[in-house]
């Protein structure tokens, strides 16, 4: 039996089963279903769609900028 160590980073567990001596087609199934268990894991612990949060927070620039002045007056860009 051969074991993988897969709790480093996205880039340490490629190349741990990368190295690993096992067939390529087991390499690919066990991406795949890291991948998924990734994927599972964000999905329950965030369950929150980023872009419509970050829209739903954000301040349209035409509220943020004072009326008769430009954005680059606003952020002291010349």
């Amino acid at each position: 039996m051969m074991k993988i160590d897969l709790t480093g980073t996205h880039e340490e567990n490629m190349t741990a089963i990368n190295n690993a001596e096992i067939s390529e087609e087991f390499k690919a199934h066990i991406r795949k279903d890291l991948q998924e268990q990734v994927d599972r894991c964000l999905s329950s612990c965030f369950g929150v769609d980023l872009d419509i949060e970050h829209e739903k927070n954000s301040i349209p620039i035409h509220e943020l900028v004072p009326k008769g002045m430009t954005i680059k007056e606003y952020f002291g860009n010349d």
